[in-house]
């Protein structure tokens, strides 16, 4: 993915292990590119999160059309880019992991505030902990300001996108001083609706 700059993105959660090559047949069929990515762990972190555990993503890239719709046990989320450019580095190399975070304010009114914090405190520190394994940090924001309000999509190489990511928080912390580092680790308007790594799903 981080070779190319997608208008939108299409990404449906996916319930339900038997569901997965369904829906991804079905964004394809409605014009978009799609990947598939399963769980990189079968652990929880202890995080706030709101949306339930899924067994699967499909990620639809382009300007597709309007797709069919899921069950009622499959979240879709439609994201436009955010016109900030992303973070990181683009090597060329295959995209093998992401950890997909979607995030929305507490307060409506409060959304620039943390879209602000997410691109110039949060974002840019990751970036410039330059964290192995992990590649471009793309902003996203919901097509009709709905909820969740925004995606953060990490690209990674390598064969264990969780194991790179558990590197980035100390890696964030050995940089900043304790006041910089609480900072950047919490906002007090951040709602964390989906935080979680994922492998690509090879076809077949």
């Amino acid at each position: 993915m981080e070779d190319r700059q997608p208008p939108r993105l299409h990404i449906e959660m996916v319930r339900g292990p038997d569901g997965l090559d369904q829906r991804a047949a079905a964004v394809e069929a409605a014009g978009w590119r799609i990947s598939t990515w399963e769980p990189a762990t079968s652990s929880d972190d202890g995080l706030p999160r709101v949306l339930p555990r899924c067994d699967g993503v499909v990620i639809g890239e382009g300007d597709g059309g309007v797709v069919a719709s899921p069950s009622a046990a499959t979240t879709v989320v439609p994201l436009v880019r955010y016109p900030r450019p992303s973070q990181g580095s683009c090597s060329g190399e295959r995209t093998t992991g992401i950890l997909l975070v979607l995030i929305s304010a507490k307060q409506r009114e409060s959304a620039q505030e943390l879209r602000d914090w997410g691109d110039f405190v949060h974002l840019r520190h990751i970036a410039e902990a330059g964290v192995p394994g992990y590649r471009t940090i793309t902003p996203w924001e919901h097509e009709s300001s709905g909820t969740p309000r925004f995606c953060h999509l990490y690209e990674m190489v390598g064969d264990d996108p969780q194991g790179t990511f558990e590197q980035m928080t100390e890696r964030v912390r050995s940089r900043l001083d304790p006041t910089t580092f609480n900072e950047w680790a919490w906002h007090p308007q951040l709602l964390i609706e989906e935080s979680r790594t994922y492998r690509r799903r090879e076809p077949g």
